[in-house]
Protein backbone atom coordinates (compact mmCIF):
# COMPACT_ATOMS: atom_id res chain seq x y z
CA UNK A 1 0.00 0.00 0.00
CA UNK A 2 1.75 3.18 -0.81
CA UNK A 3 1.31 6.08 1.87
CA UNK A 4 1.34 9.71 0.50
CA UNK A 5 4.57 12.07 1.87
CA UNK A 6 1.92 14.56 2.61
CA UNK A 7 -0.30 12.53 4.72
CA UNK A 8 2.86 11.05 6.41
CA UNK A 9 3.88 14.93 6.91
CA UNK A 10 0.51 15.65 8.55
CA UNK A 11 0.23 12.61 10.91
CA UNK A 12 3.65 13.55 12.57
CA UNK A 13 3.00 16.86 13.05
CA UNK A 14 -0.24 16.10 14.21
CA UNK A 15 1.14 14.14 16.88
CA UNK A 16 4.23 16.02 17.45
CA UNK A 17 1.11 18.89 18.27
CA UNK A 18 -0.79 16.39 20.46
CA UNK A 19 2.46 15.99 22.46
CA UNK A 20 3.73 19.60 22.87
CA UNK A 21 -0.43 20.83 23.67
CA UNK A 22 -0.03 17.71 26.57
CA UNK A 23 3.71 18.70 27.94
CA UNK A 24 2.37 22.79 27.78
CA UNK A 25 -0.55 21.45 30.02
CA UNK A 26 1.68 19.40 32.64
CA UNK A 27 3.63 22.23 32.47
CA UNK A 28 1.09 24.23 33.56
CA UNK A 29 -0.39 22.16 36.28
CA UNK A 30 3.47 21.67 37.62
CA UNK A 31 3.99 25.39 37.84
CA UNK A 32 -0.06 26.26 39.35
CA UNK A 33 -0.55 23.15 41.37
CA UNK A 34 -3.56 22.93 39.70
CA UNK A 35 -4.54 20.26 37.90
CA UNK A 36 -7.81 21.70 36.24
CA UNK A 37 -6.97 24.77 34.54
CA UNK A 38 -10.46 25.49 32.90
CA UNK A 39 -13.85 24.59 33.80
CA UNK A 40 -13.51 22.74 30.55
CA UNK A 41 -10.87 20.24 31.83
CA UNK A 42 -13.83 18.78 34.34
CA UNK A 43 -17.25 20.18 33.70
CA UNK A 44 -18.53 18.66 36.76
CA UNK A 45 -15.71 18.93 38.95
CA UNK A 46 -15.54 22.47 38.48
CA UNK A 47 -19.04 22.79 39.19
CA UNK A 48 -18.66 21.27 42.69
CA UNK A 49 -15.48 23.55 43.19
CA UNK A 50 -17.61 26.72 42.18
CA UNK A 51 -20.31 25.52 45.19
CA UNK A 52 -17.54 24.25 47.69
CA UNK A 53 -15.90 27.55 47.07
CA UNK A 54 -18.69 30.14 47.71
CA UNK A 55 -20.23 27.32 50.71
CA UNK A 56 -16.40 28.09 52.16
CA UNK A 57 -16.61 31.85 51.41
CA UNK A 58 -19.94 31.72 53.65
CA UNK A 59 -18.28 29.93 56.32
CA UNK A 60 -15.06 31.94 56.69
CA UNK A 61 -17.66 35.46 56.99
CA UNK A 62 -19.21 33.07 59.78
CA UNK A 63 -15.87 32.99 61.31
CA UNK A 64 -15.35 36.58 61.18
CA UNK A 65 -18.47 37.48 62.22
CA UNK A 66 -18.29 35.15 65.13
CA UNK A 67 -14.80 36.83 65.89
CA UNK A 68 -16.31 40.24 66.12
CA UNK A 69 -19.33 39.04 68.12
CA UNK A 70 -16.64 37.79 70.71
CA UNK A 71 -15.19 40.74 71.55
CA UNK A 72 -18.19 42.69 71.56
CA UNK A 73 -19.35 40.17 74.42
CA UNK A 74 -15.69 40.09 75.74
CA UNK A 75 -16.20 44.18 76.62
CA UNK A 76 -19.59 43.44 77.44
CA UNK A 77 -18.42 40.84 80.13
CA UNK A 78 -15.78 43.16 81.30
CA UNK A 79 -17.78 45.82 81.63
CA UNK A 80 -20.92 43.96 84.21
CA UNK A 81 -18.23 42.33 86.00
CA UNK A 82 -16.97 46.12 86.86
CA UNK A 83 -20.76 46.92 87.79
CA UNK A 84 -20.78 44.27 89.88
CA UNK A 85 -17.70 44.77 91.92
CA UNK A 86 -19.13 48.78 92.15
CA UNK A 87 -21.85 47.71 93.53
CA UNK A 88 -20.54 45.21 95.74
CA UNK A 89 -18.50 48.00 96.81
CA UNK A 90 -21.25 49.78 97.72
CA UNK A 91 -23.10 46.98 99.68
CA UNK A 92 -19.93 47.22 101.81
CA UNK A 93 -20.15 51.28 102.69
CA UNK A 94 -23.93 50.08 103.40
CA UNK A 95 -22.59 47.37 105.82
CA UNK A 96 -20.15 49.91 107.22
CA UNK A 97 -23.09 52.80 107.49
CA UNK A 98 -25.19 50.21 109.78
CA UNK A 99 -22.67 50.49 112.53
CA UNK A 100 -24.87 52.54 115.21
CA UNK A 101 -22.06 54.39 116.58
CA UNK A 102 -20.41 56.39 113.81
CA UNK A 103 -21.40 60.41 114.02
CA UNK A 104 -22.70 62.28 111.18
CA UNK A 105 -19.64 63.59 110.28
CA UNK A 106 -18.24 59.58 109.52
CA UNK A 107 -21.67 59.23 107.57
CA UNK A 108 -20.94 61.64 105.12
CA UNK A 109 -17.51 60.35 104.64
CA UNK A 110 -19.18 57.36 103.29
CA UNK A 111 -21.22 58.75 101.42
CA UNK A 112 -18.57 60.85 99.76
CA UNK A 113 -17.16 57.11 98.51
CA UNK A 114 -20.96 56.91 97.79
CA UNK A 115 -20.83 59.29 95.03
CA UNK A 116 -17.66 58.05 93.92
CA UNK A 117 -19.01 54.96 93.08
CA UNK A 118 -22.29 56.09 91.37
CA UNK A 119 -20.00 58.22 89.19
CA UNK A 120 -18.34 55.15 88.19
CA UNK A 121 -21.63 53.30 87.32
CA UNK A 122 -22.87 56.18 85.42
CA UNK A 123 -19.67 55.63 83.36
CA UNK A 124 -19.75 51.71 82.84
CA UNK A 125 -23.22 52.43 81.88
CA UNK A 126 -22.30 54.44 79.03
CA UNK A 127 -19.32 51.82 77.95
CA UNK A 128 -18.66 51.51 74.28
CA UNK A 129 -17.91 48.21 72.76
CA UNK A 130 -14.18 49.89 71.28
CA UNK A 131 -15.74 50.96 68.19
CA UNK A 132 -18.14 53.10 69.08
CA UNK A 133 -21.05 51.32 69.84
CA UNK A 134 -22.61 51.61 73.02
CA UNK A 135 -22.98 48.45 74.53
CA UNK A 136 -26.17 49.01 76.71
CA UNK A 137 -28.44 51.02 74.61
CA UNK A 138 -29.80 48.37 72.48
CA UNK A 139 -30.42 48.47 68.99
CA UNK A 140 -29.18 52.48 69.32
CA UNK A 141 -25.98 51.40 69.24
CA UNK A 142 -24.60 55.39 68.43
CA UNK A 143 -27.12 56.53 70.96
CA UNK A 144 -25.83 57.49 74.70
CA UNK A 145 -27.79 55.23 76.57
CA UNK A 146 -28.13 56.93 80.02
CA UNK A 147 -28.05 60.47 80.75
CA UNK A 148 -28.07 62.38 84.19
CA UNK A 149 -30.62 65.14 84.92
CA UNK A 150 -29.98 65.34 88.50
CA UNK A 151 -28.32 62.36 91.20
CA UNK A 152 -30.38 59.76 91.02
CA UNK A 153 -32.32 60.64 88.22
CA UNK A 154 -31.17 58.73 85.12
CA UNK A 155 -33.39 58.48 81.85
CA UNK A 156 -32.77 55.64 79.50
CA UNK A 157 -32.08 56.83 75.45
CA UNK A 158 -32.10 53.38 74.10
CA UNK A 159 -34.43 50.79 73.29
CA UNK A 160 -35.35 47.09 74.65
CA UNK A 161 -33.79 45.75 71.39
CA UNK A 162 -30.51 43.79 70.85
CA UNK A 163 -28.31 44.11 68.25
CA UNK A 164 -27.47 41.12 66.66
CA UNK A 165 -24.28 39.56 64.54
CA UNK A 166 -24.92 36.26 61.93
CA UNK A 167 -22.11 33.26 63.13
CA UNK A 168 -24.04 30.46 61.27
CA UNK A 169 -26.79 30.15 59.11
CA UNK A 170 -29.01 29.51 61.46
CA UNK A 171 -27.96 31.41 64.55
CA UNK A 172 -28.41 35.51 65.30
CA UNK A 173 -26.25 35.79 68.03
CA UNK A 174 -26.48 39.18 70.64
CA UNK A 175 -23.94 41.21 71.22
CA UNK A 176 -25.43 44.23 73.00
CA UNK A 177 -27.82 44.55 76.04
CA UNK A 178 -31.06 46.39 76.56
CA UNK A 179 -29.05 48.70 79.58
CA UNK A 180 -32.96 49.31 80.68
CA UNK A 181 -33.49 45.74 81.65
CA UNK A 182 -29.87 45.73 83.27
CA UNK A 183 -29.77 49.27 85.48
CA UNK A 184 -33.79 49.98 85.66
CA UNK A 185 -35.96 47.12 85.76
CA UNK A 186 -34.88 45.37 88.68
CA UNK A 187 -37.71 44.51 91.03
CA UNK A 188 -37.18 46.58 94.25
CA UNK A 189 -38.09 44.64 98.05
CA UNK A 190 -37.42 40.42 97.91
CA UNK A 191 -38.65 40.70 93.90
CA UNK A 192 -42.74 39.91 95.03
CA UNK A 193 -43.55 42.83 97.32
CA UNK A 194 -41.98 45.30 99.69
CA UNK A 195 -41.85 46.51 102.77
CA UNK A 196 -41.82 49.88 104.07
CA UNK A 197 -41.56 52.19 107.49
CA UNK A 198 -43.50 55.25 107.15
CA UNK A 199 -41.61 58.69 107.33
CA UNK A 200 -43.74 59.16 110.33
CA UNK A 201 -43.01 56.51 112.52
CA UNK A 202 -41.93 57.22 116.21
CA UNK A 203 -41.31 53.65 117.76
CA UNK A 204 -38.39 51.35 117.64
CA UNK A 205 -40.04 49.12 114.97
CA UNK A 206 -37.73 47.14 112.65
CA UNK A 207 -39.55 45.82 109.48
CA UNK A 208 -38.63 42.84 107.37
CA UNK A 209 -38.68 42.26 103.94
CA UNK A 210 -40.77 39.91 104.10
CA UNK A 211 -41.05 35.75 103.00
CA UNK A 212 -43.24 34.77 99.94
CA UNK A 213 -44.84 31.07 100.85
CA UNK A 214 -46.69 30.88 98.11
CA UNK A 215 -46.16 32.80 95.30
CA UNK A 216 -49.69 31.90 92.91
CA UNK A 217 -51.91 32.65 96.24
CA UNK A 218 -50.06 36.35 96.04
CA UNK A 219 -51.12 36.57 92.52
CA UNK A 220 -54.87 35.58 93.37
CA UNK A 221 -56.95 38.38 91.94
CA UNK A 222 -58.68 39.22 94.72
CA UNK A 223 -55.31 40.62 96.46
CA UNK A 224 -55.37 44.16 95.86
CA UNK A 225 -51.44 43.79 96.66
CA UNK A 226 -51.12 47.45 98.72
CA UNK A 227 -51.37 47.15 102.58
CA UNK A 228 -50.60 48.93 105.60
CA UNK A 229 -49.80 47.16 108.94
CA UNK A 230 -51.33 49.83 111.56
CA UNK A 231 -50.39 49.69 114.92
CA UNK A 232 -52.08 50.75 118.23
CA UNK A 233 -50.76 51.07 121.61
CA UNK A 234 -52.20 51.71 125.19
CA UNK A 235 -51.10 51.50 129.05
CA UNK A 236 -51.63 48.21 129.79
CA UNK A 237 -52.89 49.04 133.67
CA UNK A 238 -52.04 45.56 134.72
CA UNK A 239 -48.48 45.64 134.52
CA UNK A 240 -46.63 47.58 136.78
CA UNK A 241 -43.73 47.62 134.48
CA UNK A 242 -45.39 49.89 132.25
CA UNK A 243 -45.21 47.47 129.08
CA UNK A 244 -47.77 48.65 126.77
CA UNK A 245 -50.31 46.53 124.61
CA UNK A 246 -49.73 46.77 121.11
CA UNK A 247 -51.40 45.53 118.73
CA UNK A 248 -51.89 45.69 114.65
CA UNK A 249 -54.15 45.16 112.08
CA UNK A 250 -54.14 44.67 108.10
CA UNK A 251 -55.38 47.26 105.98
CA UNK A 252 -56.76 47.35 102.34
CA UNK A 253 -54.29 50.73 101.42
CA UNK A 254 -55.58 50.32 97.13
CA UNK A 255 -57.47 53.69 96.64
CA UNK A 256 -58.21 52.85 93.15
CA UNK A 257 -58.53 49.18 91.24
CA UNK A 258 -56.33 48.27 87.96
CA UNK A 259 -59.43 49.10 86.23
CA UNK A 260 -59.32 52.67 87.36
CA UNK A 261 -62.73 52.20 89.38
CA UNK A 262 -62.57 53.32 93.27
CA UNK A 263 -61.94 50.40 95.32
CA UNK A 264 -64.85 49.55 97.54
CA UNK A 265 -62.49 48.32 100.73
CA UNK A 266 -60.31 50.92 100.85
CA UNK A 267 -58.86 51.39 104.35
CA UNK A 268 -61.26 48.40 105.51
CA UNK A 269 -59.24 45.97 107.89
CA UNK A 270 -58.42 43.00 106.30
CA UNK A 271 -59.05 41.16 109.89
CA UNK A 272 -62.73 42.11 110.71
CA UNK A 273 -63.74 44.53 107.89
CA UNK A 274 -63.55 47.84 109.66
CA UNK A 275 -64.03 50.92 107.88
CA UNK A 276 -61.11 53.13 109.45
CA UNK A 277 -62.57 55.98 106.78
CA UNK A 278 -65.49 56.34 109.18
CA UNK A 279 -62.47 57.14 111.93
CA UNK A 280 -60.10 54.84 114.35
CA UNK A 281 -61.55 52.38 116.87
CA UNK A 282 -62.54 53.15 119.82
CA UNK A 283 -60.70 51.63 122.68
CA UNK A 284 -61.39 50.58 126.75
CA UNK A 285 -60.15 50.87 129.43
CA UNK A 286 -57.10 47.98 129.02
CA UNK A 287 -58.18 46.48 126.06
CA UNK A 288 -56.54 46.72 122.74
CA UNK A 289 -59.60 47.26 120.20
CA UNK A 290 -57.19 46.30 117.24
CA UNK A 291 -57.88 42.97 116.43
CA UNK A 292 -54.14 40.76 115.96
CA UNK A 293 -51.88 41.18 118.95
CA UNK A 294 -48.35 41.95 118.48
CA UNK A 295 -45.14 39.87 119.57
CA UNK A 296 -41.94 40.97 119.16
CA UNK A 297 -40.21 39.72 116.08
CA UNK A 298 -43.46 37.33 115.42
CA UNK A 299 -45.28 36.29 112.20
CA UNK A 300 -47.52 38.88 110.59
CA UNK A 301 -49.01 36.50 108.09
CA UNK A 302 -51.81 37.95 105.46
CA UNK A 303 -54.04 35.45 105.95
CA UNK A 304 -56.94 34.54 107.82
CA UNK A 305 -56.18 33.21 111.00
CA UNK A 306 -58.20 31.05 113.85
CA UNK A 307 -57.72 33.91 116.14
CA UNK A 308 -59.00 36.21 114.50
CA UNK A 309 -62.06 38.30 115.99
CA UNK A 310 -65.66 38.02 114.37
CA UNK A 311 -66.52 40.61 111.52
CA UNK A 312 -66.85 44.62 113.40
CA UNK A 313 -70.38 45.21 113.86
CA UNK A 314 -72.18 46.40 110.31
CA UNK A 315 -69.16 45.38 108.60
CA UNK A 316 -68.13 42.97 106.06
CA UNK A 317 -64.59 41.02 105.15
CA UNK A 318 -63.18 42.19 102.57
CA UNK A 319 -62.01 38.97 101.37
CA UNK A 320 -63.99 36.04 103.33
CA UNK A 321 -61.24 33.35 103.97
CA UNK A 322 -58.69 35.65 102.62
CA UNK A 323 -54.84 33.90 102.29
CA UNK A 324 -52.22 35.87 100.35
CA UNK A 325 -49.77 33.49 100.63
CA UNK A 326 -46.85 35.81 102.14
CA UNK A 327 -45.50 36.96 105.50
CA UNK A 328 -43.20 39.34 107.07
CA UNK A 329 -42.28 40.30 110.68
CA UNK A 330 -41.58 43.59 113.00
CA UNK A 331 -38.97 43.54 115.72
CA UNK A 332 -39.03 46.54 118.30
CA UNK A 333 -41.30 48.08 119.52
CA UNK A 334 -43.70 50.31 117.19
CA UNK A 335 -45.32 53.07 118.46
CA UNK A 336 -49.20 54.16 118.45
CA UNK A 337 -49.81 54.95 114.88
CA UNK A 338 -46.83 53.56 113.33
CA UNK A 339 -47.18 52.37 110.04
CA UNK A 340 -45.53 49.62 108.13
CA UNK A 341 -46.66 49.42 104.23
CA UNK A 342 -46.57 46.42 101.90
CA UNK A 343 -46.80 46.73 98.21
CA UNK A 344 -46.14 44.79 95.38
CA UNK A 345 -42.54 45.00 93.83
CA UNK A 346 -42.19 47.70 91.54
CA UNK A 347 -39.15 48.31 89.12
CA UNK A 348 -36.56 50.76 90.96
CA UNK A 349 -33.27 51.41 88.92
CA UNK A 350 -29.48 51.14 90.81
CA UNK A 351 -29.25 55.11 90.25
CA UNK A 352 -32.35 55.78 92.56
CA UNK A 353 -31.11 53.10 95.19
CA UNK A 354 -27.88 55.04 95.35
CA UNK A 355 -29.33 58.03 95.65
CA UNK A 356 -31.57 57.11 98.83
CA UNK A 357 -28.91 55.35 100.03
CA UNK A 358 -26.93 58.77 99.98
CA UNK A 359 -30.41 60.73 101.51
CA UNK A 360 -30.23 58.33 104.17
CA UNK A 361 -26.99 59.19 105.08
CA UNK A 362 -27.47 63.07 104.32
CA UNK A 363 -30.71 62.78 107.12
CA UNK A 364 -29.10 61.09 109.84
CA UNK A 365 -27.82 62.53 112.71
CA UNK A 366 -26.17 61.52 115.72
CA UNK A 367 -28.97 61.05 118.35
CA UNK A 368 -29.34 58.45 121.24
CA UNK A 369 -33.32 58.54 119.96
CA UNK A 370 -33.96 54.43 119.43
CA UNK A 371 -36.45 56.07 116.62
CA UNK A 372 -33.87 57.75 114.70
CA UNK A 373 -31.78 55.03 114.68
CA UNK A 374 -34.33 52.78 113.28
CA UNK A 375 -35.42 55.34 110.80
CA UNK A 376 -32.01 55.18 109.23
CA UNK A 377 -31.72 51.37 109.65
CA UNK A 378 -35.32 50.88 108.17
CA UNK A 379 -34.06 52.83 105.53
CA UNK A 380 -31.03 51.64 105.09
CA UNK A 381 -32.43 47.73 105.25
CA UNK A 382 -34.69 48.63 102.48
CA UNK A 383 -31.47 49.68 100.46
CA UNK A 384 -29.80 46.86 101.18
CA UNK A 385 -32.38 45.01 100.26
CA UNK A 386 -32.27 46.86 96.44
CA UNK A 387 -28.55 46.78 95.98
CA UNK A 388 -29.07 43.01 96.21
CA UNK A 389 -31.38 42.87 93.91
CA UNK A 390 -29.61 44.95 91.25
CA UNK A 391 -26.34 42.59 91.84
CA UNK A 392 -28.05 39.73 91.20
CA UNK A 393 -30.00 41.37 87.81
CA UNK A 394 -26.18 42.14 86.84
CA UNK A 395 -24.81 38.96 87.57
CA UNK A 396 -27.80 37.11 85.69
CA UNK A 397 -27.56 39.55 82.10
CA UNK A 398 -23.38 38.67 82.45
CA UNK A 399 -24.35 34.81 83.03
CA UNK A 400 -26.26 35.24 79.91
CA UNK A 401 -23.35 36.64 78.24
CA UNK A 402 -20.75 33.69 79.03
CA UNK A 403 -23.52 31.81 77.86
CA UNK A 404 -23.22 33.28 74.52
CA UNK A 405 -19.38 33.25 74.38
CA UNK A 406 -19.79 29.91 75.03
CA UNK A 407 -22.01 29.57 72.11
CA UNK A 408 -19.79 31.13 69.95
CA UNK A 409 -16.36 28.98 71.01
CA UNK A 410 -19.00 25.89 70.01
CA UNK A 411 -20.43 27.43 66.59
CA UNK A 412 -16.26 28.26 65.72
CA UNK A 413 -15.44 24.41 66.21
CA UNK A 414 -18.21 23.54 64.07
CA UNK A 415 -17.06 26.23 61.58
CA UNK A 416 -13.33 25.28 61.41
CA UNK A 417 -13.92 21.30 61.15
CA UNK A 418 -16.56 22.47 58.33
CA UNK A 419 -14.16 25.32 56.67
CA UNK A 420 -11.43 22.13 56.89
CA UNK A 421 -13.72 19.65 55.32
CA UNK A 422 -14.58 22.35 52.39
CA UNK A 423 -10.82 22.90 52.30
CA UNK A 424 -10.08 18.81 51.74
CA UNK A 425 -12.86 18.46 49.45
CA UNK A 426 -11.65 21.12 47.18
CA UNK A 427 -8.15 20.06 47.35
CA UNK A 428 -9.44 16.58 45.96
CA UNK A 429 -10.68 18.48 43.20
CA UNK A 430 -8.40 20.98 42.03
CA UNK A 431 -4.99 20.05 43.64
CA UNK A 432 -2.60 18.21 41.64
CA UNK A 433 -0.50 14.98 42.73
CA UNK A 434 2.91 16.39 41.49
CA UNK A 435 4.05 12.89 41.60
CA UNK A 436 2.06 11.50 39.28
CA UNK A 437 2.33 14.59 36.84
CA UNK A 438 6.05 14.61 37.26
CA UNK A 439 6.08 10.85 36.21
CA UNK A 440 3.80 12.35 33.14
CA UNK A 441 5.82 15.20 32.27
CA UNK A 442 9.10 12.93 32.19
CA UNK A 443 7.04 10.48 30.36
CA UNK A 444 5.58 12.69 27.59
CA UNK A 445 8.80 14.54 27.15
CA UNK A 446 10.61 11.02 26.29
CA UNK A 447 7.75 10.31 23.59
CA UNK A 448 8.34 14.07 22.81
CA UNK A 449 12.10 13.29 21.79
CA UNK A 450 11.44 9.94 20.10
CA UNK A 451 8.44 11.60 17.86
CA UNK A 452 11.17 14.27 16.80
CA UNK A 453 13.82 12.11 16.14
CA UNK A 454 11.10 10.15 14.15
CA UNK A 455 9.70 13.20 12.18
CA UNK A 456 13.32 14.38 11.49
CA UNK A 457 14.34 10.65 9.41
CA UNK A 458 10.67 10.66 7.94
CA UNK A 459 11.42 14.29 6.79
CA UNK A 460 14.97 12.77 5.55
CA UNK A 461 13.73 10.50 2.97
CA UNK A 462 13.60 11.18 -0.80
CA UNK A 463 13.31 9.01 -3.63
CA UNK A 464 16.23 10.30 -4.98
CA UNK A 465 18.91 8.64 -1.84
CA UNK A 466 17.49 5.19 -3.64
CA UNK A 467 17.58 6.39 -7.35
CA UNK A 468 21.11 8.11 -6.65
Amino acid sequence: MRVASSTLYNLGTSSLNDLYYQQTQLQQQLSTGRKMLSPSDDPIAASRALYITQSASIVTQFTTNSNSANTSLQNQTSALASVASTIQDIQSLAVQAGNPTLTSAEKQIINTSLNSSYQQLMGLANTTDGSGLYLFSGFAGGTKPFTETGFGNVTYNGDQGQRQIQISASRNLPVSSDGSSVFQNIKDGNGTFSTAAAATNSGTGLVSAGEVLDKAKWNTAANVKNFSVKFNSITNTADPSGKPIVNYDIVDNRQTLTDGTTNPNYNHSMIDGYDYTAGDRTAAAGVNPYPRSYTDGGDIVFSAQSTDPAPAAGATLPVPGWDFGVKMSITGTPADGDTFNVDASQNQDIFSTIAQFSSALNSYTTSTSGADQTKFQNALNGVMSNLNNALQNVLSANASTGAWQNEITAVQTINSSVSLNYSQTLSGLQDLDYASAISGFSQNQTLLEAARQTYSKIQGNSLFQYIS
